[in-house]
């Protein structure tokens, strides 16, 4: 029973993960659609046409990113905290202002798409008419995609990220079909597969709002005029670092296009593009995980439970390298296998193209784990280093490419796993300096702080009868450790033990005592803090018992009611969790 078991977390993370790589997955495919659809049905210049524009395309993700992820943090952090009118706030500020912004930034695309087209494909004909065209009716398109990624940012974090799973896969299975019927019968050329786009949005916001109809949808609209412009400011502050990551990537891989092209030619360009596939990989993943570190791990943060958050943390890595540990294995036994799928008639030789894949394969670890110490260093206040590292690790990885490009063979492809490698061992010094700064008190590399902002107990308690109540005399040992009243000890206990008896009698049914329940106690000032939470049956014990009640229909909990504590519940990630807040005396 002592300690913190890491059941609970794992198992919820596990479903978060599942679901969020999906459907980043699914959002991959339906691009890659988008162009074999458009490559076979119209043409290579379409397909030519769509990636010019997509340098302009990132222009509205990055404000996504800036609302959508920094809004979605801080929501799950007053979640967290039980503060469910900023919960409100910051989601409806959000949805208005990244809307706004995302329609002024389309309607003046709009009127300069010709000549920002021309701008980047320096004045090729063919490729233009196409890009114009395409980027006009995207432009159209962008409100609808902003309202569906700030939608599926706070669903997901709202408890609920199969929704967003079913109504991203919805929306790419309609931007498949209707990709063919538009292009192919209906004779729409490119602007078909932009309006098909269009339509893959609106089903995903029309997926995603049901979640607000459901009983278990905490968030609710509402529009706090005087904090507006005080939850806007506090959304881009939590999501600045993340947005200028995705946009200095997008210039990244235009800098690494132009160094490869220029230092190895065609055969260069085509290896770097593969390379660029399996990057493309390694995002869906960390895509799925930041995800997860951003709901889960804001949420703990709210709440006040680092030990919590250290767990997430240490398993999000476990499971990144254990992802893209498998990936390295398979490139760097079988890259031919993998460069076979993208050959297109091109044949390796030489196997420059298989040396080029063993070589990348080895910054996937290392960059992954620095991008996921980003996402933490975000969301437990750390601004300034995430953005620096933001910066860092694209800046680094380009001049180290550059550097190793001046030398022979297959030097060029060694400067990605270098820049990774240096950087982390760069991270892991500054770290190291800033632990021994605090006395210890930080943990080094995710410097989550080791111990909370107060006296806090954190257990894991086993579904028998004997580890309920060996929990009871731990929870009072601690409670008179830190000279809480004897009043206060008594109504604690009772709540507690009444609350963990009231899951062991109903809500596991089957090996119960394979199952864990978190109890986080904390000290704070004027009141005891006691969060309990299990993954067992449903049930809410803010209702009251009614005497008319079947037996087992309804859970009530008559001694915890009759107290007059501050209770409050929400069921959500498949778990519940009960708030009980006490008087200190």
């Amino acid at each position: 029973m002592d300690g913190r078991n890491p059941y609970l977390i794992s198992k919820v993370l596990k479903s978060f993960l599942w679901a969020s790589v999906l459907a980043a997955v699914s959002t991959q495919l339906a691009t890659t659609t988008d162009a074999i659809v458009v490559g076979n049905l119209i043409g290579p210049d379409a397909i030519s046409g769509i990636n010019v524009d997509m340098p302009v395309i990132t222009l509205f993700t990055c404000v996504m990113i800036l609302f959508g992820i920094g809004a979605s943090v801080a929501a799950a952090k007053a979640i967290g905290s039980r503060d469910q009118q900023r919960a409100d706030g910051i989601f409806t500020s959000c949805l208005i202002s990244s809307t706004g912004v995302c329609i002024v930034l389309a309607l003046f695309i709009y009127i300069f798409s010709e000549e920002i087209v021309e701008l980047l494909t320096g004045g090729n004909a063919g490729i233009s008419s196409y890009g114009v065209i395409y980027l006009r009716v995207m432009c159209l398109a962008m409100p609808f995609m902003m309202i569906a990624s700030i939608l599926e940012y706070f669903v997901r974090t709202d408890g609920n990220p199969r929704t967003v799973m079913t109504g991203v896969i919805a929306g790419s299975i309609v931007n498949l079909v209707l990709d063919i019927v538009f292009i192919k019968f209906c004779n729409t050329g490119i602007a078909g597969s932009a309006y098909a786009t269009g339509i893959n949005y609106i089903v995903t916001i029309l997926v995603c709002l049901s979640h607000f109809g459901s009983k278990n949808s905490s968030l609710r609209w509402r529009l706090d005029l005087k904090y507006f412009f005080n939850y806007v400011g506090l959304s881009v502050q939590q999501g600045f670092a993340m947005a200028i990551n995705t946009f200095l990537l997008s210039v990244s891989i235009m800098a690494l296009n132009a160094i490869v092209l220029f230092s190895r030619g065609s055969e260069g360009m085509y290896c770097w593009s593969v390379c660029l596939q399996v990057f493309m990989i390694m995002q869906m993943v960390l895509s799925g995980i930041g995800s997860s570190i951003f709901s889960l791990g804001g949420i703990l943060v709210g709440e006040g439970d680092m030990k919590g958050l250290s767990i997430l943390n240490l398993k999000t890595i476990l499971y990144t390298v254990i992802a893209m540990g498998a990936v390295t294995a398979f490139l760097l036994s079988a890259p031919g296998e993998f460069g076979r799928l993208f050959g297109s008639g091109f044949t390796d030789d030489g196997g420059t193209l298989s040396a080029a894949l063993r070589i990348y394969s080895l910054m996937l670890i290392p960059y992954s784990i620095l991008a996921e110490l980003r996402s933490n260093y975000q969301i437990i206040g750390r601004y300034s280093l995430s953005l620096w590292l933001s910066v860092a690790q694209l800046f680094i990885m380009v001049l180290f490419v550059w550097g190793f490009s001046f030398l022979s063979g297959n030097a060029i492809w060694w400067g990605f796993p270098a820049s990774s490698i240096c950087l982390f061992v760069g991270v892991l010094i500054y770290s190291t300096v800033t632990v021994s700064r605090h006395r210890g008190e930080l943990q080094i590399l995710t410097l989550i702080p080791k111990n909370e902002s107060v006296p806090a107990l954190n257990v894991s308690v086993k579904i028998t009868d004997s580890d309920i109540e060996s929990s009871m005399s731990k929870i009072v040992d601690f409670l008179k450790e830190n000279n809480v009243g004897e009043g206060t000890i008594f109504d604690v206990r009772l709540a507690c033990e009444e609350l963990l008896n009231n899951i062991l009698q109903h809500a596991v049914k089957r090996n119960a005592e394979k199952h864990y329940i978190d109890v986080h106690l904390r000290c704070e000032p004027s009141t005891i803090n006691v969060l309990i939470k299990d993954d067992g049956k449903a049930f809410d014990p803010t209702l009251p018992l009614e005497e008319d009640d079947e037996p087992g229909k309804r859970i009530g909990l008559r001694l915890v009611n009759g107290l007059g504590v501050k209770m409050s519940y929400r069921f959500m990630y498949d778990q519940n969790t009960v708030q009980l807040i006490f008087p200190r005396n």
